[in-house]
């Protein structure tokens, strides 16, 4: 019976090991499957597609995960492969279910991750004041796990919205804060991001030099990267602003040259091409130098209108809107100042629609004129409100923050006093007991009576700590109010009680002084408007139509090169499932091939077909031109560069040509 017994009881453990075991390895298998998924998610020589496919399923597997720690691990990675594929709403909805994990899990460390994650979801949602919340949030916890690094870099994404929403001195204060942590470290890019944005609020604040200066520090640690062509272009643009709007305009003519003499600018950068030409012919234009003009305009404005950059669109424009008023030709200029307007109106740009406003002022006929200027000053009025309940909401989170850190702070050294006295206390009365009873209890009163006194000090000192707070927090206010009404609002509020007043004057005198108003009122604005920020716009992305920009490409250089071209896309008509990297090399290697034939072929009719075979793209170029020999070392690097991109899509690429026979190159790329 005993052996039966233990026979029995041997067996069940054996299938209990075996169960437990079976269990572990499917969990293993399933966090392994997820692993492979996201990673797949983040290939690159996949179609967007099928990337977004392995996402979803990687998602719906975590879903069904009961492991807490595990989910938060794997939520983190698909949210940040969405941001990646521009599935910003995706990034934003994983985010949120994170952070709710993470706060029930009391999981500290990924909890400030999802709060910082939100805080860029909402800071690309244009939310300031929700990006600012959750980046603060994340601020409290990596500044209590002494995460100094991290710290610096919560501290630069909040300087950076408070810039943009005209929080000068908050977005002042915490940069210095980030630049103190993160100087002396390799946070070269985050160093430089620092004085970029004290660059721009001294630009605001019509400190110039000191906007070239911290320009010119930020270069520094630009320069201990690799691979930043595109931000030191940036830097040098905004370099030559702050000389163009300090009046130098020699001196910013020098550093947008010397930004556009940089090499392959136009084929690489061609959003920071338009941007740096059109601020040089603004330049020229204010330097009363009109060699030149109004091409370099037309030229930058053409660039961006093929690139859909919307707000190059409006600022061309409108630069081309002041050089026409003053040759005097109000037609051309009225056609561009109302492009300029409706564009800024549809796409919420409200600091060059108030410049629209202002100009249509001059253009238009006194009655419409008036109106523009009404118009001007309700949006500038509404702006500023705007503007300014934004900052009160920052503020607000802010000192709400530090005051329940404080409190906490003190409750903790009173509980930390109360224990220590509690301590002592009983150690002092169990010694006590031990020698005398009739001691202990005299003593133990008067240890009682200490404590007590101790307590009211300290009660007494948090109240002063507060009241010290308190104080410094209201001058803070009354300071930075003071600033605001005395400054910009009172000059605002007296040139328009002026123009009220002369509104029904029609003498030349009131005319001469309205118009002086109107300038000032011109200065004022100058003194709020925000400099766009310039942004690499990639060339293609997920709306771009590839065929479209391949037949702009050929009509503009056919025109160039006096050719015939048509280019045929046969059965390869649909490019949206074509991965973006194969339609970027194929694009440039397009745009090589073409640039050759205008430089050195002669030809007159080229042929470009597109084609698909299979598991494969088949791409040829043929022209009728001199031809040349492809086994000839050749001194230039534009064939090296084709042949680079033909084996960054892992695709073949030949060069069939000979003297006097035109030239066929043909590309296959396996998608």
């Amino acid at each position: 019976m005993k052996k039966t017994a233990l026979f029995l009881i041997t067996i069940l453990l054996i299938y209990s090991c075996n169960k437990k075991t079976s269990i572990f390895y499917q969990k293993d298998n399933i966090s392994k499957n997820i692993d492979s998924l996201i990673k797949a998610s983040r290939n690159i020589s996949f179609t967007d597609s099928l990337r977004n496919e392995y996402l979803f399923k990687s998602n719906k597997i975590t879903e069904k995960l009961n492991n807490d720690s595990l989910k938060i691990g794997f939520y983190i990675r698909i949210s940040y492969s969405h941001l990646v594929l521009g599935n910003l709403n995706k990034f934003g909805e994983i985010s949120k279910k994170t952070l709710y994990l993470t706060t029930l899990n009391n999981d500290t460390i990924n909890k400030a991750r999802a709060n910082s994650d939100l805080g860029y979801y909402y800071q690309l949602k244009f939310k300031p004041d929700s990006a600012f919340y959750f980046y603060n949030e994340a601020l409290k916890i990596y500044s209590l796990i002494k995460n100094n690094l991290l710290v610096g870099d919560i501290l630069l994404n909040l300087a950076t919205i408070q810039s943009v929403e005209k929080d000068y001195i908050g977005s002042e204060i915490n940069t210095i804060k980030a630049i103190s942590i993160l100087k002396g470290t390799d946070k070269y890019h985050s160093l430089f991001l620092c004085y970029n944005n004290l660059a721009f609020i001294a630009t605001q604040l019509k400190d110039f030099e000191k906007s070239i200066e911290y320009r010119k520090e930020g270069l520094i640690y630009l320069s201990k990267l690799k691979n930043m062509e595109n931000l030191e272009l940036i830097s040098k643009n905004g370099i030559g602003i702050a000389y163009q709007n300090k009046g130098d305009y020699i001196k910013s003519i020098e550093y947008f040259k010397n930004a556009l003499a940089t090499k392959n600018i136009q084929s690489f950068y061609p959003d920071i091409y338009a941007v740096l030409i059109d601020n040089l012919a603004y330049s020229k234009f204010k330097n009363e130098d009109y060699s030149d003009l109004p091409d370099l305009f037309y030229k930058s404005l053409k660039i961006r209108d093929s690139l859909q950059i919307i707000d190059g669109i409006i600022t061309s424009n409108l630069h081309l809107t002041e050089y026409f008023l003053l040759k005097s030709d109000s037609l051309i200029a009225m056609q561009h100042c109302k492009i300029a307007k409706n564009l800024a109106k549809s796409s919420n740009n409200n600091i060059d629609l108030l410049q629209s406003y202002l100009l249509l002022s001059k253009l238009e006929s006194t009655e419409k004129g008036k109106e523009y200027l009404r118009k001007h000053i309700h949006l500038t009025d509404s702006l500023q409100q705007h503007e300014r309940s934004i900052r009160e909401k920052f503020t607000r989170i802010a000192y709400e923050t530090d005051e329940i850190t404080q409190e906490k702070e003190a409750e903790t050294k009173k509980k930390w006093w109360v224990i220590l006295f509690s301590g002592i206390g009983t150690g002092f009365g169990i010694l006590l007991f031990i020698n005398m009873k009739q001691s202990s209890k005299n003593k133990e009163l008067l240890f009682n009576h200490k404590q007590e006194e101790s307590n009211i000090e300290i009660y007494n000192l948090m109240l002063s700590q507060q009241e010290m707070f308190q104080k410094g927090s209201e001058n803070e206010k009354n300071r930075i109010s003071e600033e605001l009404h005395d400054g910009i609002l009172g000059r605002l509020f007296g040139t328009r009680l002026s123009l009220d007043s002369l509104n029904e004057g029609k003498t030349k005198a009131d005319i001469k002084e309205r118009e002086e108003y109107i300038e000032e009122l011109q200065l004022i604005e100058e003194d709020v408007r925000t400099i766009a920020h310039n942004l690499k716009t990639s060339i293609f992305n997920s709306e771009t139509n590839f065929i479209k920009l391949v037949e702009q490409l050929v009509a503009k250089q056919s025109k160039i090169g006096k050719f015939e071209c048509e280019p045929n896309f046969n059965n390869l008509t649909n490019w949206e499932g074509i991965s973006n990297n194969i339609k970027i090399n194929c694009y440039r290697i397009l745009q090589e091939s073409i640039q050759n034939i205008n430089k050195y072929a002669n030809a007159s009719k080229v042929q470009i077909d597109f084609k698909r075979v299979d598991n494969n793209i088949l791409i040829s170029i043929h022209d009728n031109g001199v031809g040349f020999n492809p086994k000839k070392k050749n001194k230039g690097i534009g064939l090296k560069n084709m042949r680079s991109r033909a084996e960054a899509m892992n695709s073949k690429i030949e060069f069939n040509s000979s003297q006097g026979n035109g030239t066929r190159i043909t590309i296959t790329i396996p998608i």
